[in-house]
């Protein structure tokens, strides 16, 4: 760039050769030879491993190197940042493109850059750098070898960078190139040259020769040279222990040099944290594989590590005791180096006196391995270093620092007890000296042991001491080395008891239940030694408060842990304390020391101390009775009485020692003790104390009691006394309350132990009470018990006060709230408000208490559960909502109970919950899914799928998703957990897909419908709620996750935007086109999702590779695997986006690449060939071949030559004989099915171009396509089609529309559609003549109308379309052979039934009823036909019957016409025609589009979908229809019909009708034929009239035809201007037959005009008229007279005749009279 004070200089003109100076002197240099050739980039240096070309300059240098990777090269010298990542990344990409070869080239260069870019500033080229080597080694392998030495050395400071994911990156490189069985052989063949490199890192290297003072800041100079420092150090030590123990010895020099320098011994003084840290690091390493080196350097190597024994930061203590260790293991004169008293020692004492300096829990476990390895005269003689180390270890632990902090004081305590042990164990082993034991004992553990015991500001029993204390202990007693020394273990018991019953006779206080709570932790962790002692392995989540209150023993529950035999010492302590703390309680009254007695009597119900105790109370004993017995019987029931009269707190206690002794007593004990006790018991505390208690006793007593008739009156008795106090709101509150907590208890915990009877009790109590009340009233015996349960839970947590009982209540909290979410239950709108209260106050308080525990057990846990069962159970969006809203409540429950620091976050409580709450549904594509998904053609396969096809429960996945998004969208996290997410659009995708696959049987579940309405709304919010940059992540965490399962790529149309704009950021095209480079199935579905929804410009890049790889691909790759059928895939997937001009030209491209493939291998088309004996694989690549071509005749078809157009036609005759001879396959082969349906697409697409494309675009296709088709290609695929689709709908009547069957179903349907009128009438269909049918129809045409004609009422609209379109096709000839031959003699046929087959189906059961339920509705309403529905398909019939009639009244002549119209007439047909089809008609009837229906071609293709839209367009189009061929028979119905129906029907056609009836009638008079001279029809639109002029010899007939606004409905008017060469009289009587022939005809103006003309011709040619009428054509019938009477010789006009004879009730001739 220009300097601040250059001028800036004019941008180059475009095409200005002229070099630049740069460029100029580059050049003069080269000529001159003093440049260095061809390369530049990193410098001229000598002995460099490899430079980057320039250019093409040197040809001898630079042919290696492919043009592609040298540019990529050029960026990696550039400076910036971004630059260089982007060019790592487009090399990683070159190397997976790019050949081997151009890739080797590459290799010379690479370690240059490769040690530049792994030490860069920036971590993210240093990462990239790091990927880059791992693509590269992939491709290489073994042609690495040759330049491994170069790189080695920064590869190993790479692995062991300080970033980790640079770290993890290189590791996966190095793991790429080297097998773990390889991976030490690489290391031994360059461990010289990486040595020397990392050495020259550490001890040359500076901050200025790593980076460029020029151009870096000095701190990152600095930051950078500290890293590169520290990682040298790591990985030299990564080197030495990895290598082999005989490997390391000629790395000894270069370790030797490298401690002889100073700068080494200065980076271990460094101020920088991590470099002092990889120095003790990496002298760890070397004491550990060099020790001889170590040993050369023992006394810079001791003091640097020993002297700083002290260090207090976390990073670096671990690695100065890793060292420390690792110097006093291998270096036995490293004691002799230091000065211990004085540099060693005080450092170290300094150290534990103040607690490991807070990092116990990393090193507390090397103090004993150290501690190991220190003579014991280190101090001086005797054990003076043993003690002076154990007396500063025992002042940390009372650190107010290490106290206030329960894991560091926890591993000070194992380290300290650790270390007394190793030391007793080897005093005992060596001197045994019994008073350094003593002292050890009674001053070192007696002294923490006492502190944990009185001291109540200490936290030691919080930690495992007492577990510890009692194994060291233990051991002591119980070991073969103490034998010698029992006294010692024996004074250590007698004075703790001392101590102990010195405090208990000192009589305790309330402050001072403290001592009671840990002395009976301390026996606790005596007899079952691993209770407070397990380490916690298993980190579970939770959130709880913090809390600082000392568990009570009632909360030291005894689990079931190994007991352990008390030795006679503990036993004899345990002895004392139990007889002591008895004696000041029995005595003195003391309530700490009933609630020590309670509780270790409960612990150690020994006999010995029972009978003492009885002893010392009562004297001797001499009864049969057992002491246990006689204790409870003589001694705690008095005392109970005693306590219970004087209303003493202390019976609770005393009932917790009985029921200890109850495991000890006999049955016939057990029961009279609980029977006295039922009876002895009057306060409600007391005995709910003594249910708890024996809840969780299981004996046969117990279980007894029980079930006992004592119990269940107790019970009964107490509910009774509750009710009636609490409904006389007594007074009494605390009473009360222990009431409702027996009952409760009982109600609960209790429920299964009680009798039923006891349960029933309650309830009839409570009941009894309500009535006396007046509540009864109209609810139900459960809408009572529900009410009593409500009220009995919400008085619990509304009075309760100890959170300890919070329990008892939550069995009724779930089922109140499993009422809640449950719709079944009936009960009154009020009682569920009271459950609805109940429950929400009572979690209110659990939550508010507990803080929202998650655990298994939790309240909440089994609340979700409830949830998560009555989800299961969800049938309706009702019950959803029911339970949904329960969920809600719940949720606020939790948000306003739970505090939380900060009120714009949400609560983790609320947020854990919402997660636990969320339900992964596990449910994936069937294997039906899948080949659905394929047939269909939503997405593409390499093979065919094979997936578990099991049953979906299509409901629960419905509502479980719902409930899922609703969950999310009350989260303020919703966007953070993508696996929610994606389940969330997996399940959405899987109830889509299945909605598609059996929709006529969803349309009969109308609210899963609605649920899935709903759920596509919900998450398309959700969604739209997502900021770009969550939308990313989570498009790049599905992408990610559709590699491993492709079917998942249907989610992705869910979160991907409809289009992304070219300036969206979203996705990058080329990116994705690097991601998904290898077309694997998944990649594929991923692109053929991601595709509709790219921009036009991404797009077409995309299409530029595809097409690419596509034209690239040789002929022995086109069915391989990522070849060219796979890229194939894609491109059919872009074709259905947007086609414009390039992608036309691509496709071309594309099209010729494929008939190149089809001449260079004659199997790659299935043609003419079984598919039974084809593999899967070629099944598919022929299916994608097929749909290109398909899409070629659809989207590009001016693109095609004749040569294209002959290989699409001559393909598919080829191919559907191929389809022909594996039809015996269709039904159950998938394969077949696919191939199948394409070729029938191909074929309906082709027809289409054909029938009804080319006479609107003839100069897009060939001009001699048609000719062809009719001629030739049209025979050879409908010869096979039309019986193909016979076949096809024949075996399909039985099986279910569903799935692949009704996609193969509508594509054979849709190609049958276009079968054309010469194939119809020569068609190969079997024969088919029902017996008694009389048909004037040649045998081959009745044949196929007997097979058509009954698919019309076909259960599948696309069948019912393509049977309306081949029948279209053969109407024009049935008038043909309805002829009638009559003579004059014979009576005439005044009325004729149309085509048997049509009539057949207007007049079946179906469509009367479908008539008479339409008739029910006004003729202004509107009947709403839903698809897939019975109903929907009658409707269907019914109107494609009548459009066939219709068509077949526009072919028959005017005589055939009248006889139909009047067999209508006759049959009541028209009436019920035209009442139902103005029901079926919208009362507007506008399309989507906003556009008249009526004014629109409207066109029916069978491989459309059902709607209720189509039905209005149907109906609409039939209605227009007959207005036009059967105008005569709607006049004369709508003149039947009342009042209100004429004026709607007139004003509904005049609106929407008529216009565009005028329009199309005047339209078609102007494309008449104009060479007859003799008849001229001109129109005049803007006043809706029609001239008709005829000229016969002398006369000239004028007429002017005028149409009315409600045309046809309406009169027309007939007028002359011009009257020549005739009478007046004449002239009036010809425009009135005019009008008669207009006004009556059933057609158009065209038809009456000619109508008129043959009777004026007829009536010049000599033809006399009819005598009745007076006229030569009837007007009605148009016939001639044929009649003739046998005297006059008059003819007359049949119909007329017969109306003579009617009327005169005579059969005379009108004119002779006589008898006709």
């Amino acid at each position: 760039m220009p300097g601040p004070g250059s001028k800036k200089q004019s941008q180059r003109t475009k095409g200005n050769a002229k070099p630049s100076s740069s460029s100029e002197a580059a050049k003069l240099l080269l000529e001159a030879g003093t440049a260095p050739t061809g390369f530049i980039g990193f410098g001229f240096q000598s002995g460099s491993p490899g430079y980057v070309p320039v250019s093409q300059s040197l040809e001898d240098v630079d042919a290696t190197l492919d043009p592609d990777i040298r540019m990529v090269l050029r960026k990696l010298s550039k400076k910036d940042t971004t630059t260089k990542v982007k060019a790592l990344q487009e090399f990683s990409g070159l190397c997976k493109e790019k050949d081997e070869e151009s890739v080797k080239a590459v290799l010379p260069y690479w370690p240059r850059i490769y040690n530049k870019m792994a030490i860069d500033i920036d971590h993210r080229v240093r990462e990239t750098t790091q990927t880059a080597m791992n693509m590269l080694v992939l491709r290489m392998r073994k042609n690495l070898a040759p330049h491994l030495k170069s790189l080695m050395g920064a590869w190993l400071l790479s692995q062991c960078d300080t970033y980790p994911t640079v770290a993890s990156s290189a590791q996966q490189a190095f793991q790429t190139a080297f097998p773990p069985v390889k991976q030490v052989d690489a290391l031994v063949f360059c461990k010289q040259e990486s040595a020397e490199y990392l050495v020259d890192n550490i001890l040359k290297q500076t901050p200025s020769s790593l980076s460029d003072p020029k151009t870096t800041e000095k701190e990152d100079m600095e930051n950078k040279y500290n890293r590169v420092v520290t990682s040298s150090l790591l990985a030299l030590r990564k080197e030495l222990t990895s290598l082999p123990s005989n490997q390391t010895s000629s790395l000894s020099e270069c370790m030797d040099n490298l401690l002889k320098d100073a700068k080494f011994w200065k980076h271990g003084k460094s101020q920088v944290i991590s470099v002092r840290a990889a120095v003790y690091s990496f002298l760890a390493g070397l004491c550990q594989t060099l020790p001889e080196v170590a040993v050369q350097h023992s006394k810079k190597v001791s003091t640097h590590i020993l002297h700083n024994i002290e260090e207090t930061d976390a990073v670096i203590c671990p690695c100065v005791w890793e060292s420390a260790l690792s110097l006093v293991n291998y270096v036995d004169d490293c004691w002799k180096q230091i000065n211990v008293e004085k540099a060693f020692w005080p450092k170290l004492r300094k150290y534990l006196e103040n607690g490991c300096h807070g990092n116990a829990c990393l090193m507390g476990g090397d103090l004993l391995p150290f501690l190991s390895k220190c003579p014991p005269t280190l101090l001086g003689e005797g054990n003076k270093f043993y003690t002076e180390f154990f007396n500063y270890m025992k002042a940390g632990l009372s650190k107010d620092q290490v106290q206030a902090s329960v894991g560091e004081l926890g591993a000070l305590v194992r380290a300290y007890l650790e270390c007394i042990q190793f030391v007793l164990n080897s005093t005992l082993k060596t001197s045994k000296d019994k008073s350094f034991i003593e002292i050890i004992i009674s001053d070192q553990v007696m002294g923490v042991l006492g502190a944990s015991l009185f001291e109540s500001s200490s936290a030691l029993h919080k930690t495992p001491l007492y577990s510890l204390t009692g194994n060291l202990i233990t051991s002591l007693e119980s070991g073969s080395d103490c034998q010698e020394c029992p006294e010692v273990v024996t004074n250590f018991w007698k004075e703790l008891g001392i101590s102990m019953s010195e405090k208990l006779a000192s009589g305790l206080s309330s402050q001072e239940s403290f001592l009671t709570d840990r002395l009976v932790q301390f026996v606790k962790c005596l007899i079952y030694p691993q209770s407070n002692l397990k380490a916690k392995t298993d980190v579970k989540v939770k959130v709880k408060f913090a809390s600082t209150e000392v568990p009570s023993m009632e909360q030291l529950s005894i689990s079931k842990q190994d007991r352990r035999e008390l030795t006679p010492g503990a036993k004899s302590f345990v002895h004392l304390m139990t007889i002591k703390s008895f004696e000041m309680a029995h005595k003195s009254q003391n309530r700490q020391n009933l609630r020590l007695f309670a509780a270790l009597i409960e612990l150690f119900p020994e006999e010995e101390t029972i009978k003492e105790i009885i002893s010392n109370c009562h004297g001797d004993i001499s009864t049969d009775q057992s002491h246990s017995s006689y204790f409870v019987f003589n001694v705690c029931l008095p005392w109970l009485h005693q306590s219970q009269e004087l209303n003493d707190s202390d019976s609770g206690h005393l009932i917790s020692v009985i029921c200890s002794f109850i495991p000890l007593l006999e049955t016939s004990v057990i029961d009279t003790l609980l029977e006295e006790l039922c009876k002895t018991i009057t306060s409600f505390s007391v005995f709910y104390r003594l249910l708890s208690k024996l809840l969780f006793k299981q004996s046969v007593g117990v279980e007894n009691w029980f079930h006992s008739k004592a119990l269940e009156e107790k019970i009964i008795s107490i509910a009774g006394t509750v009710c009636e106090e609490s409904l006389r709101s007594c007074e009494e509150e605390d009473h009360i309350q222990q009431g409702w907590d027996v009952l409760t208890l009982v109600l609960s915990s209790g429920i299964d132990r009680v009798k039923p009877s006891t349960i029933q009790g309650i309830l009839r109590t409570i009941h009894k009470s309500l009535l006396d009340l007046e509540l009864k009233k109209d609810t139900q015996q459960a809408d009572l018990a529900v009410k009593f349960v409500a009220k009995a839970t919400t008085s619990f947590f509304l009075h309760i006060k100890d959170s300890s009982m919070l329990h008892a209540g939550e069995e009724l909290l779930l089922s109140l709230f499993g009422i809640c979410t449950d719709h079944s239950f009936q009960l009154l709108d009020s009682t569920k408000q009271e459950a609805e209260t109940a429950w929400t106050s009572g979690i209110g308080s659990v939550v508010k208490e507990t803080g929202g525990f998650l655990t298994g057990d939790s309240i909440l846990n089994r609340f979700k559960d409830v949830v998560h069962k009555q989800l299961s159970r969800t049938e309706t969006m009702d019950i959803f909502l029911c339970l949904f809203g329960s969920v809600k409540k719940l949720m606020e429950v939790i948000k306003g109970n739970v505090p939380c620091e900060d009120e714009a976050e949400e609560n983790p409580v609320v947020s854990a919950y919402l997660s636990e709450l969320f339900v992964t549904t596990q449910s994936a594509m069937t294997k039906s899914m899948a080949e659905y998904c394929l047939v269909s053609g939503m997405l593409s396969f390499c093979e065919f799928p094979e997936r578990p096809n099991n049953s979906l429960n299509l409901t629960q996945i419905l509502y479980t998703s719902l409930f899922n998004t609703e969950l999310l969208m009350m989260s303020s996290h919703c966007y953070d957990n993508q696996e929610f997410l994606l389940s969330v659009l997996q399940d959405l995708s899987l109830v889509q897909v299945y909605q598609k696959m059996e929709r006529r049987l969803m349309i009969r579940f109308s609210e899963t419908e609605k649920g899935i309405e709903v759920l596509t709304e919900k998450v398309k919010h959700l969604v739209q709620g997502m900021s770009r940059v969550k939308r990313n992540e989570l498009i790049n965490f599905t992408m990610g996750r559709c590699e491993e399962d492709g079917l998942l790529s249907l989610c992705l149309s869910h979160v991907l935007p409809e289009e992304w704009s070219d300036s969206d950021d979203q996705v990058d095209v080329y990116n994705l086109i690097e991601r998904f480079s290898e077309l694997t199935e998944p990649h594929i579905q991923i692109l053929q999702t991601v595709a509709p929804r790219l921009s036009l410009s991404s797009l077409t890049s995309l299409a530029e590779v595809i097409v690419a790889r596509i034209i690239s691909c040789e002929k022995e790759d086109v069915m391989a695997a990522n070849g060219g059928i796979s890229a194939l895939k894609v491109f059919n997937s872009m074709l259905r986006c947007r086609v414009n001009e390039e992608m036309a030209e691509f496709g071309a491209s594309i099209l010729a690449q494929v008939m190149t493939w089809k001449d260079q291998m004659d199997d790659l088309l299935l043609c003419e060939c079984n598919l039974a004996d084809v593999d899967g694989v070629r099944v598919l690549v022929n299916v994608e071949i097929v749909r290109f071509l398909q899409r070629a005749v659809q989207y590009f078809p001016e693109k095609l030559s004749d040569k294209a157009w002959d290989f699409i036609l001559c393909t598919t005759v080829s191919l559907m004989q191929t389809v022909d001879e594996s039809e015996a396959l269709l039904m159950t082969s998938v394969p077949v099915q696919d191939f199948t349906l394409s070729v029938c697409q191909l074929v309906s697409e082709i027809a289409h171009a054909v029938e009804d494309l080319f006479p609107v675009k003839q100069d897009v296709y060939p001009k001699n396509l048609v000719t062809e088709w009719e001629e030739f290609f049209s025979e050879g695929i409908f010869t096979s089609l039309l019986p193909l689709f016979h076949r096809v709908t024949d075996n399909m009547k039985k099986r279910p529309l569903k799935g692949n069957l009704e996609c193969l179903l509508r594509g054979v349907a849709d190609a049958a559609s276009y079968c054309p009128k010469q194939q119809v009438l020569a068609h190969k269909l079997p024969a088919y003549l029902i017996a008694d049918q009389l048909s004037p129809l040649p045998d081959t045409l009745q044949s196929l109308i007997n097979h058509v004609t009954p698919l019309l009422m076909f259960p599948h609209r696309s069948v019912q379309i393509a049977a309306f379109h081949i029948l279209r096709r053969v109407m024009p000839e049935l008038p043909a052979y309805d002829k009638e031959e009559t003579t004059d003699t014979e009576e005439e046929q005044t009325s004729k039934s149309p085509p048997t087959c049509i009539m057949q189906i207007l007049q079946n059961k179906q469509s009367m009823t479908l008539t008479s339920v339409l008739q029910g509705l006004g003729v202004d309403q509107t009947f709403i036909v839903e698809p897939f529905t019975e109903v929907y398909q009658h409707v269907l019939a019914y109107l494609l019957s009548w459009k066939l009639l219709l068509t077949s009244f526009r072919h028959s002549p005017a005589e055939l016409r009248s006889k139909y119209a009047a067999y209508l007439q006759e049959q009541g047909c028209m009436n019920q025609f035209m009442s139902a089809l103005f029901r079926l008609m919208p009362e507007i009837p506008f399309n989507k589009d906003k556009t008249n229906i009526f004014e629109k071609v409207f066109c029916l293709f069978a491989s459309g979908e059902p709607s209720s839209l189509e039905v209005y367009e149907l109906a609409c189009s039939v209605y227009k229809d007959a207005l036009k061929r059967t105008p005569a028979l709607v006049r004369l119905w709508w003149k039947d019909q009342d009042r209100k129906s004429v004026s709607f029907v007139d004003r509904f056609t005049s609106k929407y009708v008529s216009p565009a009836l005028c329009t199309e009638e005047i339209s078609s008079l102007d494309a008449i034929d104009k060479t007859d001279v003799n008849f001229t029809v001109k129109t005049r639109p803007s006043t809706r009239e029609v001239v008709a002029i005829h000229t016969l010899e002398e006369v000239c007939i004028e007429v002017v035809i005028t149409l009315p606004q409600n045309y046809p409905l309406g009169n027309i008017t007939v007028s002359s201007e011009k009257k020549v060469g005739v009478t007046s009289q004449q002239w009036d009587k010809w425009l009135l037959q005019l009008n008669i022939f207009l006004q009556h005809q059933n057609g158009s103006i065209m038809d009456g005009l000619r109508i008129w003309r043959r009777n004026i011709d007829k009536r010049f040619e000599g033809v006399d008229d009819c005598m009745i009428c007076f006229s030569v054509l009837h007007g009605t019938n148009f016939q001639l007279p044929r009649l003739s009477c046998r005297t006059c010789k008059k003819k007359f006009h049949s119909a007329c005749l017969y109306k003579w004879f009617q009327t005169s009730h005579n059969s005379t001739c009108p004119l002779c009279r006589n008898l006709f």
